[in-house]
């Protein structure tokens, strides 16, 4: 066989195409108000105007849902808003917390481009958070704790699950006059990423880009949508009198009762199990509606709610800790077993006159003594620093509301503890042991409230208490043994769980 006639030439090689920079997906975090609302009808609008592609095909519309959403917020977006994701095919996904331990992961309830319905709630509510904690959410230093858990924490997991170590855009709704949280949340993302040694998001925030207040973000929804849109918040929010206008929140508490009723009756156990914790920080729920003779129903209905309630007796003790001076802080780094408000505190001028400076050796030579008193006697004590409260609760009895506080009183009559009630809450409560002054500090009662706060104690409680008090354990027995919740949050690994029917819909084409 002849070979073949040598090339006349040496074509080159061909050169495999330039790969081009991914681009980033937009997550836009929806929490069904009037701000991520606006943002979605400007995408859904003209998309490539803010960096999208023309079919949408990159945003991801992400909801977390809390539980507690307000029926006329969620009828809302079902209404108005969902068909037009639907009808241009936009990829919205629903998710919730799992169970009350980080550990129980985060819930896929929905991932679609067809939803018609916003879920009204997933597994564990953040309502369940609250009541089995006995506690109302908290308004301390403005940080919101409630957002953080139910919302912040169960977006950032998904999205770790979702992209790995794929950056995306991160789309949150601040208005032009929330700039300071914009500051705020850039700055910590800023942080995060840095600690990654990766990019792992870039927020971006449209309304103060366009400089839209929230006047022009609702004045926009509603020319768009023709309904007027209202604030979306839990219906217990702490938060409410910045979410919306007192009367508002009134008028729509009026509209329902029921949820009216709920907010009520956990701000009662909160209150049952701690005198200060009400809703408003200095001002109770209840107090406001005593105030405006059109809420006498939704009174009634609380009050109705509580006499149909399932009650216990729950023994609370507290300790009030000393906190950590900034000297102890210096000296003993992060962690000081036992702090003291004088801990390694600097020497006064009366200490020295009343206490040794120098230590004489039995040849006569004197050492200079540390500069730092001990604070072993009364007249070197620095003024109190506050520190940790520790709580224990116990449930002692259970059955209906009456029979709860006939066995209140009864209890206390034998015991020879009189019924005290508190200032604001005018709950009845047993106080067989009353806190004193400075720190540390205890106290004890036996108080009546709605079932549902789970038994808890810290692990050395018992120790403490006892060290402190001279007394050994609870007053009354309990009813059920302690069951303790293992301390999981901030754990790394966060399963992301979808249930068989809810499919992964990665691209337009497979949905």
């Amino acid at each position: 066989m002849s070979s073949a006639p040598p090339a006349l030439f040496t074509l080159p090689a061909p050169r495999s195409p330039a790969s081009r920079p991914v681009k980033p997906m937009t997550v836009l975090s929806y929490g069904l108000g009037a701000d991520s609302t606006a943002i979605l009808l400007m995408y859904l609008e003209d998309p490539v105007r803010y960096g999208l592609e023309p079919d949408l095909s990159d945003l991801i519309v992400l909801h977390a849902v809390t539980g507690n959403e307000w029926p006329t917020s969620l009828s809302y977006v079902d209404r108005l808003v969902l068909p037009l994701l639907a009808e241009r095919r936009v990829r919205v996904v629903q998710v919730a917390r799992m169970g009350f331990s980080d550990s129980d992961g985060v819930l896929v309830l929905e991932d679609s481009r067809a939803t018609r319905h916003i879920h009204q709630a997933g597994p564990w509510r953040l309502s369940d958070w609250l009541v089995t904690g006995g506690t109302v959410p908290q308004m301390a230093s403005g940080r919101r704790t409630c957002s953080i858990r139910f919302k912040g924490w169960c977006l950032d997991h998904w999205a770790v699950a979702e992209f790995g170590q794929r950056a995306f855009r991160r789309v949150i709704g601040y208005h032009a006059g929330e700039r300071k949280r914009m500051e705020k949340d850039t700055k910590i993302q800023n942080r995060l990423n840095e600690r990654a040694g990766r990019v792992i998001c870039e927020p971006s925030y449209p309304l103060i880009e366009a400089g839209m207040d929230r006047a022009a973000v609702e004045a926009y929804v509603l020319q768009r949508l023709g309904e007027p849109i209202q604030k979306s918040y839990c219906t217990f929010c702490p938060f409410s009198g910045v979410c919306a206008s007192r009367d508002r929140h009134e008028a729509r508490l009026r509209e329902h009762p029921d949820l009216a009723a709920e907010a009520l009756a956990m701000e009662y156990a909160s209150m049952a199990l701690n005198e200060p914790m009400s809703l408003y920080g200095t001002r109770s729920l209840y107090e406001q509606l005593t105030e405006d003779e059109r809420n006498d129903a939704v009174l009634t209905a609380f009050e109705e709610r509580l006499d149909a309630s399932p009650f216990s007796l729950y023994e609370v003790r507290r300790l009030y800790l000393p906190g950590r001076t900034k000297d102890c802080r210096h000296h003993h780094g992060d962690r000081c077993a036992r702090p003291r408000w004088w801990c390694r505190t600097e020497r006064t001028a009366a200490c020295r006159r009343e206490h040794a400076v120098f230590e004489t050796g039995a040849d006569g030579t004197r050492t200079e003594l540390p500069p730092q008193c001990a604070g072993l006697d009364d007249g070197c004590h620095g003024n109190p620093v506050k520190g940790p409260a520790w709580r224990s609760v116990r449930t002692v009895w259970e059955g209906p509301r009456l029979e709860a506080e006939f066995t209140l009183m009864r209890w206390g009559r034998e015991d020879g503890v009189q019924l005290r009630q508190g200032e604001r809450s005018m709950i009845k409560r047993l106080h067989y042991l009353d806190r004193g002054e400075g720190y540390p500090a205890a106290e004890a009662y036996l108080v009546a409230a709605p079932s549902g706060a789970d038994d808890k104690n810290r692990e050395s409680f018992e120790r403490r208490w006892t060290e402190f008090t001279g007394l050994i354990g609870p007053r009354w027995e309990p009813i059920r043994p302690l069951v303790s919740h293992r301390r999981t949050r901030g754990s790394r690994t966060v399963p992301v769980i979808r249930p068989s029917g809810v499919a992964h819909v990665p691209a337009l084409a497979a949905a």
